[in-house]
């Protein structure tokens, strides 16, 4: 494995387990606005619990978009292996199946 692949290879890691990261942190934001929705609409606040609801959905939304772009990053990271051959790009110690 040339050092150039390597490097690429890291950056796709690198990359992947930042996204990995933000789409966690977006539902987490989404978990809280959601709870947060909740006790508005039991309180009575309606309009309250709505604009909440509406963060919640934008959050949940961020982190669908970060889990698509991991999804695109693994698959350029098969098709670089498939085109390097059998003993070429991988996960550090893994195999992509």
């Amino acid at each position: 494995m040339t050092d150039e692949i390597k490097l690429i290879q890291k950056a796709y890691v690198d990359t992947m387990t930042d996204r990995y990261q933000r789409a966690s942190e977006e539902l987490l934001y989404a978990y809280q606005r959601n709870k947060e929705a909740s006790r508005h609409h039991e309180a009575g606040a309606l309009r309250a619990a709505l604009h909440h609801a509406k963060l919640s959905k934008h959050h949940a939304f961020n982190a669908h978009e970060h889990l698509k772009e991991v999804l695109h990053t693994a698959e350029k990271m098969k098709v670089m292996q498939a085109d390097s051959g059998p003993a070429g790009f991988a996960f550090p110690g893994k195999s992509i199946q």
